[in-house]
């Protein structure tokens, strides 16, 4: 079986004894204006993830779900509160230096289907590493880390096509293989499964549950499918802006 990490099982126990925090959103909020009035699409959220932990966090359109996970990303600024990533805390921080931390710490996956179409799939995968390379990486770890991921998630036959040569599934799997490239601390996905059908959609989530519990990949998912809220160890509503853990 192919592994993220030659010792990941040896992660995974440790990090479930030792719990190390690694994402921590203390009573974020943020406004907006809209008609003159003023309204929070994220109201005073307060969320910590632990190393290996798997959040999922469900809700309405409109709910605040992707305000809040561009916010934990790094994207978006709030109005108040505070975010923490690996110890270090993103206020104050230049927009290199986020775009630097994002790309070496979080693995994103945003809504819909986002490669480039003028890109193979390998180079697709590749980009994250072309974006910000330095001395700690080289091209050749990074193409064979590529072809490893590529045949992990049974795409390895189309490492040279486009992506408008592929369904919805297979674009799917390139992006998390994307999102993978570098290595991250976590994996934060937005609407990973969203116009998928059932077999897809079944696919992506087997994915997502061998990289947390064989890997140990942290993974914090928003999500409106319910097959795929099956899968997680915890799981938050959010309405009107507001955070909640599901009992």
């Amino acid at each position: 079986m192919l592994r993220l990490k030659p010792d990941a099982v040896t992660f995974t126990r440790l990090r479930e004894q030792i719990k190390m925090s690694l994402l921590k959103l203390d009573n974020i909020s943020k406004e907006y204006e809209r008609g003159g009035k003023k309204f929070f699409a994220v109201n005073n959220a307060s969320l910590e993830i632990n190393q290996g932990d798997y959040v999922n966090i469900t809700g309405r359109s409109g709910s605040g779900k992707s305000t809040l996970l561009n916010i934990a990303a790094g994207m978006l600024s709030p109005s108040a509160g505070s975010v923490e990533l690996d110890g270090e805390l993103l206020t104050g921080k230049s927009d290199k230096e986020l775009s630097l931390m994002r790309n070496n710490k979080i693995g994103f996956i945003p809504q819909g289907f986002s490669a480039l179409n003028y890109l193979t799939v390998t180079e697709n995968i590749l980009l994250p590493f072309y974006l910000y390379k330095n001395k700690d990486k080289n091209f050749e770890d990074a193409e064979g880390w590529a072809r490893i991921l590529l045949e992990r998630f049974n795409i390895d036959k189309l490492a040279e096509a486009y992506p408008n040569e592929l369904s919805g599934g297979e674009l799917r799997r390139v992006v998390i293989a994307r999102a993978l490239i570098n290595r991250p601390k976590i994996i934060i996905a937005d609407e990973p499964t969203a116009d998928l059908d059932l077999e897809n959609i079944n696919n992506i989530m087997q994915i997502f549950k061998n990289l947390n519990e064989q890997d140990g990949v942290t993974l914090l998912i928003v999500s409106h499918d319910q097959e795929a809220l099956s899968c997680g160890k915890r799981l938050f509503i959010m309405s009107d802006g507001i955070l909640n853990l599901k009992n």
